[in-house]
């Protein structure tokens, strides 16, 4: 019977013996074969392949001008790792033979004379491998135009506001540090529209969305052909542009669309006008944040006339409140003003704990609990945070071992610790790490490692060498918020990690998002493929929790199982967990 699922495979037969290319051909064709070359002359063999190259080769081993091993050299040089599968055929049966021909790549030998059936069977042999091979590679590359192609989408939409389609905050910092690097000077105006929430509140969201959209599609034509206007927060609006040579240009383009923003704009049957106020900021080499804030700063109150001023040095008083802020944080955890909060980590299967992440809280003497969206930021801007890095390394080290002494956690609990991208490139990291858990007499497995991508992208090279380190001693590397970042296949097969988290933004749009929910898959199956765990983050309903563990997501944490405890509280959630688990 012809193997009809490989008969229309392009096969190449060389050998200088027309006999044997005679013999061969007809076996060949009898057994269905139709798209069948024959070649005397091995000279010919890399020109045919470059016209149009077969799925595998029947190559004489001994012939003149150039014997098989020359011509597998000339493909493995023309075509690297898409050269052709190749069977040798020979009369030389000796080991040196047979070695000298594996080592060139061959898959398989026919012996001379052939026993036809074996003959056969060996050529189906090879090319079902090569096909399985082919539609595995089809397979990945597929996976990774997913993955790619997604990351693309999330690149775009990470620079633009889902509701008003604006350039979001991260599209016009972008485009500041740009200029900043360029050595341009930059001016922005802040304009804040403060009718807009009372709009919203009347009329509803949908309302104020589309009246946004109208103000700015009025305001984009007023702007200078390099100028960027986006959305910068809920009822606040941003232009940028390469500062005029003249000062007093800015404060007038702010006059004409605070005039624009002025008149009333239709939105379905109704006429909608917004009280606007607009702050001016101008600089050289501040950072994209400062000038914002320089423009933000120099807002004038709701009821001040005009709605319009700049940034002066006197306005720099109100920022001291920041500073300070960032002040006080220094020597927190001296003071005992910073706490741990411990997310539970759980088999979605089993609903079992396995473990916690660790997190920092802040309960500032004077302004009380401080977020750690704003705290946190201020710490990894100077270096603080190598500082409160350390004390929650050694915090959290304590105590795991005071609750592995007093029996209040399993003997495969472990503790997930975030690691900033300036305490993981500090070059005796892994070395300080590992000298204290052997003080601590804690098990490698008892702590894991979470890094950002867009932490391990600040010095590559040297978080690999820390990374690598850890990982050899057993350590887990898991990359948070993956997805998000740069994504970058290339860097995670050269990087030591065990675990792929799925960033929360995919996990709560799993029901309504197919992108999201293909993506989340996505990645699963590439962190399987690359033998890692996956952990999903930001669960709160049941039904991702489900989708989650049909996908084969083996582990989660969210608002769904527990919210960040303080110990207390986590240990007596524990507990309760523990005891709610069938023996």
């Amino acid at each position: 019977m012809p193997d009809t699922d490989l008969t229309h495979k392009r096969l190449l037969v060389v050998d200088d013996n027309p006999v044997n290319l005679e013999l061969l051909g007809d076996l060949l064709e009898d057994h269905g074969y139709t798209d069948l070359t024959c070649l005397d002359d091995a000279r010919q063999v890399l020109g045919h392949c470059r016209t149009r190259l077969p799925d595998l080769i029947l190559l004489d081993i001994r012939m003149p001008h150039l014997d098989g091993y020359a011509v597998l050299e000339q493909l493995q040089d023309a075509f690297g790792e898409q050269a052709p599968a190749t069977i040798v055929l020979t009369a030389q049966v000796d080991d040196a033979t047979r070695r000298r021909a594996l080592a060139a790549g061959v898959r398989d030998f026919l012996t001379k004379p052939f026993d036809h059936e074996e003959a056969m069977q060996r050529i189906r042999n090879v090319l079902r491998v090569e096909q399985r091979l082919a539609e595995r590679r089809e397979q990945a590359a597929e996976l990774e135009g997913l993955a790619e192609a997604r990351t693309r989408e999330l690149e775009r939409l990470s620079m633009t506001d889902p509701l008003t389609g604006l350039p979001n905050r991260r599209a016009l910092l972008q485009r500041l540090e740009a200029w900043r690097e360029a050595g341009h000077e930059a001016g922005a105006l802040f304009i804040v529209l403060d009718d807009l929430p009372d709009i919203m509140r009347l009329h509803g969201h949908d309302v104020a969305e589309r009246l946004l959209q109208r103000l700015a599609d009025a305001l984009t034509p007023m702007l200078p052909e390099a100028a960027m206007l986006g959305l910068w927060g809920g009822n606040d609006l941003l232009v940028i542009l390469p500062a005029p040579a003249n000062p007093d240009a800015l404060e007038a383009l702010a006059g004409h669309l605070l005039a624009r923003l002025g008149r009333p704009q239709p939105v379905d049957e109704r006429r909608l006008t917004s009280r606007a106020r607009i702050g001016i900021g101008r600089a050289r080499d501040s950072a994209p944040q400062r000038l914002v804030h320089m423009a933000a700063l120099a807002l004038p109150d709701a009821q001040a006339t005009p709605p319009i001023r700049c940034h002066t040095p006197s306005l720099e008083a109100r920022q001291r409140e920041r500073l300070e802020l960032q002040h006080d944080l220094r020597g927190a955890a001296g003071r005992g003003e910073l706490r741990l909060a411990y997310q539970p980590k759980l088999w979605l299967a089993e609903r079992h704990p396995l473990g916690a992440e660790v997190l920092l809280r802040w309960r500032h003497p004077r302004h009380g609990d401080v977020s750690p969206g704003r705290f946190i930021p201020l710490a990894e801007a100077t270096i603080d945070i190598l500082e409160i890095g350390d004390w929650v390394l050694e915090t959290a080290m304590q105590r795991l071992v005071a609750w592995r002494t007093d029996g209040r956690v399993a003997e495969d609990f472990s503790l997930a610790v975030n690691v900033a991208a300036r305490q993981l490139c500090t070059p005796d990291f892994a070395a300080t790490l590992l000298r204290r858990l052997a003080q601590h007499g804690l098990p490698p497995h008892s702590l894991s490692i979470e890094v950002t991508e867009s932490g391990l992208m600040a010095d590559l090279n040297e978080a690999r060498r820390q990374l690598q380190a850890l990982a050899a001693a057993g350590i887990a590397i898991a990359v948070d918020d993956f997805g998000t970042g740069h994504s970058s296949l290339a860097y995670l097969k050269t990087l030591p990690l065990s675990v792929l988290k799925i960033d929360r933004a995919f996990v709560t749009d799993l029901q309504g998002d197919p992108a999201a929910r293909q993506l989340a898959c996505t990645i699963t199956r590439l962190a399987h493929g690359l033998g890692f765990e996956v952990v999903a983050e930001g669960i709160e309903t049941l039904e991702q929790a489900q989708r989650l563990r049909e996908m084969g997501c083996g582990i989660g944490q969210g608002y769904l199982f527990a919210r960040p405890l303080l110990e207390a509280d986590f240990l007596a959630w524990y507990d309760a967990q523990r005891i709610d688990q069938p023996a």
